[in-house]
């Protein structure tokens, strides 16, 4: 009876030790089993594929993701950075993971008539930004809290004029631009964003079989660039995906650079499939590229909404030891009103249009 006693003691011992260290810590999260990785990606968004190439033309952006880690003082980062993870309400978030995103990207607007050596009054002026951002991220398997900064050059310096003229004539995909001399005048831009995602539903199972997931995530943003406050619902459903929150699109300086899933444990498949629907509404109160600027003399205005409704579908493909391959596709309500932009000049060209509907590529790859 008494070694009974004794042995049963033992065994609890043993079990209450080595339980907290298999439930807590790193190996919670599976972040020492070879799938912690650095994440390289390059995203492209373009309204071709609605067949149009005004409005929202085209951005793009590189973008370096670190590792994850289970707090900001185990980053191998500046010290500054560190203290703003740490002092930003809910970027030190304890039972969480901690990552931080860098990113540069130049995004491009025109008006629809391309061929025309100038907007009609009352049109789209042609803009271009060239901005880099660096986001914090605090998140687990039941919410996700961003911070972002983002800074650049709105104007000639962006380069957008030549990246568009080059694409356009040297490789002949459309016609050439003719108006980029009258572009948004030269600024500064300074945008920061917060967003915070939470999980609404799940059910399944995440690893080796299919599980569905339903998250909000409202959000707001303020500068020069982007002004606004916007509140998503997505749903994504899918076999062997990773926990946490999926990446969405993010046009520079407008949206957020993210990376909150959680490594996928050493037993499970490489391989992930995942279909992504998704909707935001939008309240939009100030961008310079709509409304003109409040630094510089270029007041040109376009009449607008206040306020739109986005809504896309996504298909993303894991190769857990390699890369990663994101396709979405984003239609929109009208933002510009289409009754008061002007119709096409004398040469022909297309009424601009009055959304800001594009598709999106994403391409991760894991060092």
């Amino acid at each position: 009876m008494s070694y009974s006693v004794k042995k049963g003691q033992i065994i609890l011992a043993v079990f209450l030790l080595i339980y907290p260290v298999r439930t807590s810590g790193t190996d919670k999260f599976y972040l020492g089993n070879g799938n912690n990785n650095r994440i390289f990606r390059f995203e492209m968004d373009n309204d071709l594929v609605w067949k149009k190439d005004s409005g929202f033309t085209n951005g793009w952006s590189i973008q370096y993701h670190t590792p994850c880690a289970t707090h900001w003082e185990n980053m191998a980062v500046p010290e500054l950075i560190k203290w703003v993870g740490r002092h930003v309400p809910t970027l030190d978030g304890q039972d969480a993971l901690v990552r931080l995103s860098h990113g540069l990207g130049q995004n491009m607007v025109t008006p629809g008539d391309l061929e025309a050596d100038a907007p009609e009054p009352g049109d789209l002026p042609y803009a271009g930004s060239l901005t880099c951002s660096m986001s914090w991220q605090n998140f687990n398997r039941t919410r996700a809290s961003t911070f972002q900064l983002s800074a650049g050059i709105l104007g000639e310096e962006a380069m957008a004029g030549q990246l568009q003229t080059f694409f356009h004539e040297k490789l002949n995909l459309a016609s050439s631009p003719n108006g980029w001399d009258t572009q948004r005048k030269t600024e500064p831009i300074l945008n920061a964003g917060y967003q915070y995602a939470f999980n609404l539903a799940s059910a399944g199972c995440y690893n080796n079989d299919w599980a569905g997931q339903v998250f909000a995530a409202p959000g707001v943003s303020l500068g020069n660039l982007f002004t606004a406050a916007e509140l998503a619902l997505v749903l994504r459903a899918g076999w062997n995906m990773r926990e946490g929150f999926n990446t969405w699109s993010a046009p520079p300086g407008r949206g957020f650079f993210q990376a909150q899933d959680i490594p996928k444990p050493a037993f499970t498949s490489p391989h992930s499939i995942e279909l992504i629907l998704g909707g935001r509404a939008t309240a939009l109160a100030y961008s310079v590229i709509y409304d003109g600027s409040l630094i510089t003399g270029d007041d040109r205005d376009v009449a607008r909404r206040y306020w739109l409704v986005s809504y896309g579908i996504g298909i993303c493909y894991h190769y857990y030891n390699y890369f990663c391959v994101r396709a979405t596709l984003e239609k929109s309500t009208d933002l510009l009103d289409s009754d008061a932009l002007p119709a096409p000049g004398t040469r022909g060209g297309d009424k601009t249009d009055s959304q800001v509907s594009f598709g999106s590529l994403m391409i991760d790859f894991y060092f």
